[in-house]
């Protein structure tokens, strides 16, 4: 049973005592670059609009495939152990899978919210363990990556919307508090996406809508 309580409960646990500072310089670059790029797509240049819409794409790939390596190694780690920054880096050799896997989801959801809005959304949700899935399993390929997803949250999509929805209170505040509190936000959401995955991955086996050699393509 999809037990969303227990998995923002597992990813606290997790995080008490160790998310500091490993997790935390992460959210804090992550949030630099973006906001240097976004600076860059202000500028009164055409030239540099385009440059930087590119490099948009380019650092949500890149970062956020290395994120969920990071996360997905993280939450291996026994409780008070902390995480390397190391491991961070270990996921940028994933990059090529990251830019491609996040353009292949951003063109699929773009074309479903021309639609309407809703089934842009329920699409978003539906693509949202790919990221997990290629980082965990780098040989599979990213429109596999995105079938495997569809497939792991069929009748999950409201549990996966509402925990999302869940952490509404901690983004406030942490907009409150001039972004500062997202160094733990950020990894909380993390680690509870983390361990939705996971969920997600053990009933897609234990059903058979997926088997291990899915994962295991490649290797």
């Amino acid at each position: 049973m999809f037990d969303r309580a227990s998995y923002k409960r597992a990813a606290k646990d997790k995080l008490r005592g160790t998310w500091f500072p490993t997790a935390a310089i992460i959210t804090v670059v992550y949030f630099v670059v973006v906001a240097l790029i976004s600076r860059l797509a202000n500028k009164d240049n055409y030239t540099m609009s385009i440059v930087a819409s590119v490099l948009d794409f380019v650092v949500i790939g890149v970062f956020g495939i290395a994120m969920a390596y990071f996360y997905l190694e993280y939450n291996k780690l026994e409780s008070g152990v902390k995480p390397e920054f190391s491991t961070f880096i270990d996921g940028f050799n994933y990059y090529l899978k990251g830019i491609l896997g996040f353009l292949w989801m951003y063109i699929w959801v773009f074309l479903w919210t021309l639609l309407f809005i809703i089934p842009g959304i329920i699409k978003a949700i539906a693509y949202s363990q790919m990221m997990f899935i290629l980082a965990e399993n780098p040989n599979v390929s990213v429109s596999k990556a995105m079938r495997m997803s569809i497939e792991m949250t069929k009748g999950h999509k409201t549990d996966i919307f509402m925990t999302y929805l869940s952490f509404i209170g901690w983004f406030l505040l942490s907009c409150l508090t001039a972004g500062i509190l997202f160094i733990w936000t950020m990894p909380y959401v993390q680690l509870t996406s983390v361990n939705v995955y996971q969920y997600l991955k053990s009933e897609a086996l234990r059903t058979g809508s997926l088997t291990q050699a899915d994962f295991d393509e490649g290797k």
